[in-house]
């Protein structure tokens, strides 16, 4: 169990690891104490101490924040170095103290080594040295004094090996000793008299001289320098000089004397001191941080006094105050009771001669002062004499307070794992289930009682979701984080994929750090998708929402107010907070919330009714309706607040009188038009007519609403009106249809037509009709085809002798040899054929209108019929190839002939109107129980708003060259009616300029 917490919380340990050092270190010392990420690019925290600014947070501007821009290519250099070598970073550095100044620090951090011998993080300490530099500068000034008075003395000397010169204050040199002759491998002949330049000096050189003296000249001061340059033999050297003033009687300054010495073995030998004693002062001050860092105090009991002597953090842990002499007896005092004798055992095994001596125990301890509880983890060792007699015992103390709660935190986060409401597992490398705990199995469907041990991960995924978690997400997790997003899981017993926030993360072995596993957590989303959708649904309506919404507290100050609201009594956002609702509201509405209202809310959660508003800046009376509600604490149910929502009438007052006045002119409109206006509700009961309907019928006392007007058709047409009325009812179609209504003794023909008016959600909410009277066109049409038919009995009789006629004289030219003429004959018996087609067109129009037209049904094959079509006309299309592709086999059930009639038309009109193509396509197949026959053309096509006009009687395609093919406009108009007859449809499917398509679909059996 602790190896699973310490698989599932690495991070919530090692913060809390972290935060118990620093705690220590800020604890057991006084300088500036930080911890830095293992790069060093994130500074953790920094206790300042009034020196420098905190840093209570991680940071990653640290440096522009700390380090001086002059210091920081120095300060990134010995970072990169101690990281590189593991090795303690030192460096003397400026900052910017806490209030902007610069100072000066000595900064020290540790690197702390995981197991693996890998950084983990930094702990460092910082002395603030501005003061010591300071000493320092000022020390200097005063050795540089006392240089110069020596320098002056040896000027007497010609001695010294230190280069001895005078200046005159025209920068020439007028004496030199020996030693800086030597140097410059010349004679005093070649040096004396000459400037800087001339002996050898560069330019910088000589201008840094000649600015000297001139300073020394204005200010009487001698100056002192340390500069590098080349000696004639022995190569580039450190000296020190100084320039002083010679001075006349007068104190005028006459000359410039000099001298310099060669420090370069000095300074070698100070860098070498230097160094030797900052490494032994790194060895301590490591060895000391070391222990500060991790906590550990040092003690020493010597046997014969009884007196412990131990350092600072020893006496921090058993809250003893500083310099104060503390024998063991008085230990075991702030022992706690529960471990005192234990640990007094342990002291005295450990002094037993004949026990190995040393010492390794957990206990607790109450501070001596400040009462505090502390647990502590001692090591030591018991040294003996010769006599084998213990003398001294010493040993280290280290505080794991932080430890043991962790390790109770770490149990009690295992009774939280196990019974937590998250789902949480863990799956091996090759996915099968390692642990789940209760609410995982609860989630993923699984038996509390099933072995989870012989599930896999493929159990709760579907397959790419689980190709995308394996190969995609789990190779790439970062094995200091968790990958976190959003996954869908899968319920092994219902099926359902679940939509999860998912952490992922690595599961590694304590001790070689290989990766083992994947654990996860994971949060059910569903509910929070939920009402994460309703509360923004809700929020959204509120905001949004045209109504006035507000939200008081139960004193009646206004907390909150929609833009609607503001709008409506000008109120801008600043002005409403806590704002009284009285003051937005009526003296009468007031009135009516305080002595109603309120009472009502309190009493019964609610209240609606109409109040008044008032425009804030207008001073308008505003009619509303408003619905109040009490909102109560959840938990102590408590009121806390009321919320209200209000609807502004005014709008509702206008449409309503607009209203009243638009349907007082539409009542006015419909009655003085001449045909009957009426209404119906969804359900297709009419509930308005006109008063044109009660001047029909004056003398009829029954009401035409609801259904009652389907007593008024004549009985031929009652079932075929109520059919189509119920079918418009149901797929909400139009509604256009003609029949009969009495009128007194007599009925007359109408035209009924209805359209059905839709809200924005597409539902019906009213249908809208009218009755057009049409008897006087039906008694032409009648008499129009009762002349059409009578006109074709007549004419077929005549035409029928011509033709004869026609064969006859064909026949008597042909055996008289008269070629001429027999073809003129031949082509007036085409013109005879084509005006007996055009006759029975008209017939067969005459029977349609009358419903006359007879049907003789049959079973036949549909493909020899269509074939046997194709070989007639192919005979007399000698422009034209019919090319078929017949995909059915089987037979129908219908009039062959007329079939044959409507195939002969559709393949005469195709080769008709493709007079500049020579191909025509004709193709069956069978769809579901349908046949359906395709008759195709490359011709002229038809545009997209006169295909559905096609099929009407007497409709001939309009246009210049359309007008160019004869033609009544019949064939289709009579196609169409014998194959609805047959119970089948016809359509075209065309585009201009490229043809036509006309399609035939017949029920298979009928």
């Amino acid at each position: 169990m602790t190896s699973l917490s310490n698989q599932l919380h690495p991070s919530t340990r090692s913060i809390a690891e972290r935060d118990g050092r620093f705690r220590a270190l800020v604890t057991a010392i006084s300088d500036i104490v930080y911890v830095m990420s293992p790069d060093w690019r994130v500074m953790y925290q920094l206790d300042g101490r009034g020196f420098l600014p905190d840093t209570p947070e991680p940071s990653d501007d640290w440096m522009q924040k700390y380090i001086l821009a002059d210091d920081m290519a120095i300060v990134q250099a010995a970072i990169v170095d101690a990281i590189e070598n593991k090795r303690m970073f030192q460096l003397e550095h400026r900052v910017l103290r806490a209030d902007g100044s610069p100072g000066w620090t000595l900064s020290r951090a540790v690197p702390i080594l995981n197991e693996e011998g890998e950084i983990i993080e930094w702990f460092g300490a910082a002395s603030d040295i501005t003061e010591r530099h300071q000493i320092q500068e000022e020390l200097r000034t005063s050795i540089d004094h006392a240089e110069q008075q020596k320098r002056l003395y040896e000027t007497i000397t010609s001695s010294t090996p230190d280069l001895i010169y005078v200046f005159d204050l025209s920068y020439r040199f007028t004496y030199v000793n020996r030693a800086l002759l030597n140097m410059w491998g010349k004679t005093w002949d070649t040096a004396i008299g000459k400037g800087l330049r001339e002996n050898g000096y560069e330019e910088w050189h000589a201008q840094m001289h000649e600015r000297e003296i001139d300073h020394i000249r204005l200010t009487k001061q001698p100056i002192r320098g340390e500069v590098s340059f080349p000696h004639v033999e022995l190569g580039s050297r450190i000296y020190d000089y100084i320039l002083t003033p010679v001075l006349n009687e007068e104190g005028e300054v006459t000359a410039i004397a000099g001298t310099t010495r060669d420090i370069t073995d000095i300074r070698k030998a100070e860098a070498k001191s230097l160094a030797l004693n900052q490494e032994l002062n790194a060895a301590q001050d490591q060895l000391n941080f070391a222990l500060t860092a991790a906590g550990i105090g040092t003690w020493d009991l010597n046997i014969a006094t009884q007196v412990v002597l131990w350092d600072d953090r020893c006496r921090e842990l058993f809250g003893f105050p500083p310099d104060c002499e503390t024998r063991y007896r008085e230990v075991l005092r702030y022992i706690h009771d529960d471990d005192r004798r234990r640990i007094d055992k342990a002291v005295q095994a450990a002094l037993e001669p004949n026990s190995n001596g040393y010492y390794d125990v957990r206990y607790r301890t109450v501070g001596a002062t400040d009462k505090r509880l502390r647990w502590v983890h001692c090591k030591g060792r018991a040294f003996f004499d010769a006599e084998n007699q213990p003398y001294r015992f010493a040993g280290t103390v280290q505080d794991v307070t932080d430890e043991v709660i962790a390790r109770r935190r770490e149990q009690q986060l295992l009774s939280l794992v196990s019974h937590n409401s998250d789902h949480m597992s863990i799956a091996d490398m090759e996915g099968r289930m390692i642990y789940m705990n209760e609410s995982a199995k609860q989630l993923l469907g699984v038996d509390p009682d099933e072995d989870y041990t012989l599930l896999h991960t493929k159990d709760f995924y579907e397959p790419k979701e689980l190709v995308r978690i394996q190969h995609l997400l789990l190779p790439g997790i970062d094995p200091e984080k968790s990958w976190k997003g959003i996954t869908r899981l899968k319920n092994k017993t219902t099926g359902e994929v679940i939509p999860c926030e998912v952490s992922y993360m690595q599961v590694t072995d304590p001790d070689t750090g290989e990766v083992i596993g994947h654990g996860a957590t994971v949060r059910d989303l569903r509910p929070e998708l939920k009402a994460r959708a309703e509360l923004q649904r809700l929020a959204t309506m509120v905001d949004v929402s045209e109504d006035f919404s507000n939200y008081c507290d139960t004193e009646g100050r206004t907390l909150y107010l929609n833009q609607s609201g503001k709008e409506l009594i000008s109120l801008n956002e600043h002005e409403f907070k806590d704002v009284p609702l009285y003051d937005y509201h009526s003296e009468a509405s007031n009135h009516l919330i305080r002595q109603t209202v309120i009472p009502t809310i309190y009493q019964e959660g609610r209240w609606s009714g109409r109040l008044e508003l008032v425009n804030q800046k207008t001073g308008e009376i505003i009619p509303i309706h408003k619905q109040m509600y009490l909102i109560r604490e959840d938990i102590t149910n408590e009121p806390v607040a009321i919320a209200g929502i209000a609807r502004d009438l005014r709008p509702e007052i206008q449409a309503r009188e607009a209203l009243n006045k638009v349907i007082r002119e539409m009542a006015f409109l419909a009655d003085a038009i001449p045909a009957v206006v009426w209404t119906s509700t969804p359900e297709g009961q009419l509930d308005y007519v006109n008063k044109r309907w009660h001047d029909l019928h004056p003398g009829q006392k029954d009401n035409p609403l609801g259904d009652a007007w389907l007593s008024n058709l004549h009985p031929d047409d009652a079932q075929r009106a109520q059919i189509a009325w119920t079918q418009a009812i149901n797929t909400g179609e139009p509604y256009h249809i003609e029949f009969r209504i009495r009128e007194g003794e007599e009925y007359r023909w109408y035209l009924v037509q209805a359209l059905p008016l839709h809200d924005d959600e597409g539902r019906i909410v009213k249908w809208y009709g009218t009755n057009t009277d049409i008897q006087f066109q039906k008694e032409l049409q009648a008499q129009k085809d009762n002349f059409l038919g009578v006109a074709s009995h007549e004419l077929k009789t005549p035409v029928t002798s011509i033709k004869a006629y026609a064969q006859v004289l064909e026949r008597i030219f042909q055996n008289n040899g008269d070629a001429k003429s027999a073809e003129l004959v031949g082509k007036m018996d085409r013109q005879i054929n084509r005006l007996n087609s055009l006759i029975s067109d008209l017939l067969d129009v005459t029977k349609i209108n009358s419903g006359r037209m007879q049907f003789n049904e049959s079973v036949f094959s549909f493909s020899e019929l269509v074939a046997e079509m194709v070989e007639d006309i192919q005979r007399t299309a000698v422009n034209h190839i019919i090319k078929r592709e017949l995909n059915f086999d089987g037979e129908i059930t219908g009039d062959r002939d007329r079939l044959g009639q409507v195939i002969t038309n559709l393949l005469t009109n195709a080769i008709k109107y493709s007079p500049d193509s020579g191909r025509i396509m004709v193709y069956t197949h069978r769809e579901n129980n349908e046949i359906q026959l395709f008759v195709q053309d490359f011709g002229i096509g038809i545009s997209p708003e006169k295909q559905d006009k096609v099929f009407e009687q007497f409709y001939r395609v309009s246009g210049t060259r359309e007008h160019t093919f004869p033609g009544l406009g019949l064939g289709l108009y009579i196609s169409a009616e014998i194959v609805h007859r047959m119970g089948g449809r016809i359509w075209v499917n065309s585009t201009e300029g490229k043809g036509s398509t006309f399609c035939v679909a017949l029920p298979v059996t009928n």
